[in-house]
């Protein structure tokens, strides 16, 4: 434990180096002891982050989040704090370069790239096993556990807000899938599938409630 604290004080403390900041970076950073152990204790947005600096090289920061609205933020949502927070931790671990850019009629910018470490930690990461299971948290389903205290009415009115939901978005990543199904590159492929596992889930959504619909209308008539 001492170890990996020294080391991650090191990692951090050379950017305050003068003459020898990027040799001594270089070379804790290149360590694949180093790496090893600074990656066993990296989150998961760190690695979503990583991925997304190297599918979309070049790109600012304002770049990224619109990319991961449009795409992985249907199952691994990313506030722009929290994207900021990663992209600073990534360019300190030597995995992603900051390079400022000078604008004439806007606001200066940093564009970002992933480096040959990024790119070996990134797959490494895709290459491990995940942990633990996928969670998913619904508002909907909070309140139907508790459904005990509401009219069909009224549960009939969340399943009714909910459709709508659910067909908007089965709308928009049937889009997305169509699009992509026209790209054939390696990048556009892998979108494609985890579309496909967005667009397969509101399906099987919506065919829930339908039976839950169906239920509680059965429901009502048998009350009545």
């Amino acid at each position: 434990m001492k170890l990996r604290l020294l080391i991650g004080t090191l990692i951090v403390s050379v950017n305050a180096i003068g003459p020898l900041r990027q040799e001594l970076h270089y070379e804790l950073c290149h360590s694949g002891i180093v790496r090893s152990m600074v990656s066993d204790k990296l989150p998961e947005s760190t690695y979503a982050v990583l991925g997304l600096v190297d599918k979309v090289p070049g790109s600012s920061g304002y770049d990224l989040l619109t990319v991961a609205g449009r795409s992985f933020a249907y199952f691994w949502p990313i506030s722009q704090t929290l994207l900021y927070r990663e992209l600073n931790r990534l360019t300190n671990l030597g995995w992603v370069t900051a390079t400022r850019v000078e604008q004439v009629r806007t606001p200066s910018k940093w564009i970002y790239t992933i480096t040959q470490d990024g790119q070996n930690a990134l797959i490494e990461w895709l290459v491990s096993p995940p942990q633990g299971s996928d969670t998913f948290r619904s508002p909907l389903l909070l309140r139907f556990f508790f459904a005990h205290r509401m009219s069909s009415q009224d549960m009939s009115d969340l399943l009714s807000g909910y459709r709508r939901a659910l067909e908007a978005e089965h709308e928009e990543l049937q889009a997305i899938v169509d699009k992509l199904a026209k790209v054939s590159t390696p990048g556009a492929r892998s979108g494609r599938l985890t579309a496909l596992f967005g667009l397969r889930t509101a399906a099987a959504r919506l065919q829930w409630v339908d039976e839950m619909q169906a239920e509680i209308e059965q429901d009502g008539l048998s009350r009545s």
